[in-house]
């Protein structure tokens, strides 16, 4: 029997989720907090010539440029689909994902190789009341960024809003590591503590970046949705009894902030061509309201 469900590149079947597109709106106040972070941590680092304070500016140069790339995916991931992109535009998201972990890595093993510099060098960090009282900013603005991002990527499902939700959580530990590198300084004059505090930000970074960029490869290479979620839609399905008698055939991959999901219902062949249709509407209508963001292509087999 024929599939009883929207083709994936339908108008009508873009429209059931395009209320559910991410903002684009939480990147940009996102860009322009890291902006502005950027401009106050880099001036107190080139007067107070910490290395933590200085890795802390880096990291946040390289969130304006990842949030103002994810802002650019984002618009681009949600136009509908067209001739070249049948299944939507939602791999952008991935792809900015993919990008930022990338940078995360780049960024901290970079600031690895300082803090060796730093160490051999013995340089002290200088006006240090200064870079703690522009450290302790940095901590608030960062911590309330990320909230923001990450209740906006739970609402839409984005790769790329997640990603820089993430990326800012990270933030709160290169700024609580350069804060606490100073501090000692300060009250123990003891020198290594700039650097090795920062190569210890960086590995938490680098950790970030790794997670960012599995995730991401995983995703482009058809990685099928998480066990509980297959569990979900078997049991969706199972409800249907003795309407639909069983599935198989249970294909499923995500798309930027969207589970495609294709799958073949079993149903008694003694039902007419329509009523297998009708049936096999109600269950993809009954797995698109339990896994919002959903696309579901449903084929109906007699059995």
């Amino acid at each position: 029997m024929a599939p009883t469900a929207s083709p994936p590149g339908s108008e009508a079947a873009w429209a059931a989720g395009k209320a559910s597109a991410p903002p684009g709106r939480a990147s940009l106040a996102a860009v322009a907090a890291a902006g502005f972070l950027v401009l106050l941590k880099g001036a107190a680092a080139w007067r107070t010539r910490s290395l933590a304070l200085g890795a802390a500016a880096l990291d946040s140069a390289v969130d304006v440029v990842v949030s103002g790339a994810s802002y650019l995916v984002l618009r681009r991931s949600a136009a509908p689909p067209d001739a070249d992109h049948a299944y939507g535009h939602g791999r952008f998201e991935t792809l900015a994902a993919l990008g930022q972990g990338l940078l995360l890595l780049g960024a901290a093993a970079s600031l690895m190789v300082a803090g060796v510099h730093r160490l051999m060098s013995g340089e002290l960090p200088q006006a240090i009341d200064l870079g703690v009282a522009v450290l302790a900013a940095s901590l608030l603005a960062s911590g309330l960024v990320s909230r923001h991002l990450g209740r906006a990527a739970a609402r839409s499902g984005s790769p790329a809003l997640r990603a820089d939700s993430i990326h800012y959580r990270a933030d709160l530990w290169v700024n609580a590591g350069a804060m606490v590198a100073l501090l000692v300084v300060r009250w123990a004059r003891w020198a290594p503590a700039d650097p090795l505090l920062a190569m210890l930000v960086s590995a938490l970074v680098l950790r970030a970046g790794a997670y960012l960029v599995i995730d991401s490869i995983g995703d482009l290479s058809d990685r099928g949705l998480p066990a509980a979620e297959l569990r979900r839609i078997e049991a969706i399905v199972a409800s249907f009894a003795p309407e639909v008698v069983g599935l198989h055939d249970l294909r499923t991959r995500r798309s930027g902030s969207r589970r495609l999901i294709e799958v073949h219902l079993e149903i008694p062949k003694s039902v007419t061509f329509e009523e297998a249709h009708a049936r096999g509407a109600r269950v993809r209508r009954a797995i698109e309201r339990e896994l919002p963001r959903s696309r579901v292509l449903v084929h109906a087999d007699p059995v």
